[in-house]
């Protein structure tokens, strides 16, 4: 099972497509989001959104905003990506 990312800022969208994990940095801290994550919606603060699918990664870097997570599917909504 895989969750469904998008990352998408107000000018562009940046990635949507499927990955088994999504790591971001939350104002609260570290959070790593697997399939079946309980919803949630938190503040993302500045640095790296990082994704793995087969066990290859990629990352971006993000100067904050929000992120979603409801039935398999995480939304980030970034200020900014680099």
């Amino acid at each position: 099972m895989s969750l469904k990312l998008e990352i998408v800022t107000s000018e562009k969208n940046v990635f949507a497509g499927d990955v088994d994990y999504v790591g971001v940095k939350s104002s609260d801290g570290e959070l790593g989001i697997l399939p079946k994550h309980v919803p949630l919606v938190t503040e993302l603060v500045e640095g790296k959104v990082t994704w793995k699918l087969n066990n290859k990664s990629q990352e971006v870097n993000i100067s904050g905003g929000f992120l979603e997570v409801v039935n398999n599917k995480v939304t980030i909504l970034a200020d900014r990506v680099d």
